[in-house]
């Protein structure tokens, strides 16, 4: 036993002083043809397990030309130690000059579980140093499958600062093993992305439904590329059709219904009404009828919490569909989940491409208000979310101030706010408020058995608002926009314009991401 211990020992050893030692031979002979400028020397942030794993990484794979030179840390203890080698120095508020003493190329970023706070003050460093900077990837998400292996970009949901969702695999396998699915705006961020994180949990097959027929191929395309093991079948169809949905349903009989097909555009709604109250109201309608008659046994609303206290046509629709999921189930024996999370980062309806466009053609950045803020969740984080809740029988975060996150977005990209991109307030744009919300005071919003997500009753509104289809229907054929307004404004509370909703204010808001159970 003792022996074989002490040859595991050498031969560990062994192998990383020989690792070293061919690193640093590779680096002599690129050196000797005359390519040694092409090695960077990189600083890295973080002495932790994901510092040490990026350090091994460079030291045995010389084709990186990567040179680890210095590791920086806030952590006082660990100053003037090594790490595999390589002087731990610090605190990372001493960047620039380390950088500047160690002649330091490329800063990389190896603190998984850093918060957004963390992230920012590192990203702000390393553009007051003028340094380039990366990311590495958090072991434990590669090892579960989760994360990439390359050193990467920062990316806006780096912002965020806090892991993903942990998934209850076995509670959503049991749910949804051998599921008949169907999805509808499969084509959209969020559909596409619930759709690659269904095939890892084996339903039986994939009903994709959205009227845009471009994106839904490049999303087939991908899942044949990937070669998922899930049968997925791509429907060209308009929600808005309850001919055509419930022919299709019918025929499909899934079991489970994720509709996440919406017009999601505040300002761009506020000057299309009609349109917005016929997608995303009579669309939802049309997916329950077809969704009842074809006997399905769960119907997932994806909604927002822009439906809280609604101040814009999107909201006040979201908010009508979310009565209306409630009222028509508790009707049926098709149970009913309904899901409400904030932003989506880098979604269709997302701030942050239009930022990253603005930044890329040299400003300046638009804010419609410097003090507005908003609840931020990555796509990943929002899809998890719906899985989540899916799977729940008893059916994160603080919000971010905008003008921040343009700034974050400007520093990630080398440059400076204010001098090389200047950041403009705009005024809020009609439909949009200062602050978004997540809970109406009625709902009594109480912790679930998963720490991320929170459970409320959605109650009842002011009158039915299934009784108020056949008159949506009408108006809506009329092209009568005032009479939708008026509707919308007595079923839900839409704001009238000044700004104020005939609801009470409600305290506090909880953190997000988080469930309603109809």
């Amino acid at each position: 036993m003792s022996a074989d211990t002490s040859i595991y020992i050498v031969l560990s050893c062994g192998a990383r002083l020989g690792t070293r030692w061919l690193h640093e031979s590779a680096r002599r002979t690129a050196a000797s043809n005359g390519s040694g400028s092409n090695s960077r020397r990189a600083a890295i942030i973080g002495a932790g397990e994901s510092g040490s794993g990026v350090i091994k990484n460079m030291l045995g794979s010389p084709k990186l030309l990567m040179d680890p030179i210095v590791v920086v840390d806030d952590d006082v203890g660990k100053h003037g130690s090594r790490l595999h080698g390589v002087p731990v120095t610090g605190p990372v508020s001493s960047l620039g000059a380390i950088v500047a003493k160690y002649h330091a190329d490329e800063v990389i970023i190896a603190i998984p579980s850093a918060t957004r706070e963390q992230i920012g003050r590192v990203v702000d460093a390393c553009a007051a140093a003028k340094v380039a900077f990366r990311i590495a990837p958090d072991p434990e998400e590669i090892l579960n499958g989760r994360g990439h292996g390359p050193i990467r970009v920062v990316q806006p949901s780096d912002l965020l600062g806090r892991p993903q969702l942990d998934l209850n695999l076995d509670e959503l396998r049991a749910e949804l093993r051998g599921a008949r699915i169907a999805i509808t705006g499969a084509a959209g961020s969020i559909g596409s992305e619930l759709t690659r994180q269904l095939v890892k949990l084996d339903p039986a097959v994939l009903y994709l439904i959205d009227r845009n027929e471009n994106d839904l191929y490049f999303l087939c395309d991908e899942l044949d590329r990937k070669r998922a093991r899930v049968a997925h079948v791509e429907v060209i169809q308009d929600v808005r059709e309850l001919p055509g949905m419930t022919r299709i349903l019918k025929e499909l009989m899934p079991t489970h219904v994720l509709h996440a097909a919406a017009f999601k555009h505040v300002p761009l709604m506020e000057s299309h009404l009609v349109e917005a109250v016929e997608n995303n109201i009579l669309g939802t309608w049309a997916t329950l009828e077809a969704a009842r008659n074809a006997g399905t046994q769960k119907f997932v609303l994806i909604s927002t919490d822009k439906a809280v206290r609604p101040t814009s046509v999107m909201g006040a629709t979201k908010r009508f569909v979310e009565l209306l999921v409630s009222e028509w189930t508790r009707e049926t024996v098709m149970r009913s989940v309904i899901v409400r999370f904030g932003n989506v980062l880098g979604s269709n309806g997302s701030v942050v491409p239009l930022f990253q466009r603005q930044i890329a053609e040299g400003g300046p950045v638009t804010v419609t208000s410097r003090d507005a803020t908003r609840y931020f969740m990555t796509t990943t984080e929002a899809t998890q979310l719906v899985l989540q809740a899916v799977a729940m029988a008893d059916a994160v975060g603080q919000p971010i101030r905008i003008w921040e996150l343009a700034e974050q977005l400007i520093r990630m990209n080398g440059l400076r706010p204010g001098i090389d991109i200047d950041i403009v307030e705009t005024g809020l744009r009609p439909g949009e408020k200062l602050h978004e919300e997540l809970w109406w005071a009625t709902e009594n919003a109480a912790p679930s058995r998963h720490a991320q997500i929170m459970l409320a009753t959605v109650g009842a509104g002011p009158q039915s608002v299934r009784g108020l289809i056949p008159v949506i229907r009408e108006l809506v054929d009329r092209d009568d926009e005032l009479l939708l307004r008026g509707i919308l404004e007595s079923a839900v509370g839409l704001s009238n314009g000044n700004g104020k909703c005939a609801t009470p204010a409600i305290p506090e808001v909880m953190s997000p991401p988080h469930a309603l159970g109809a």
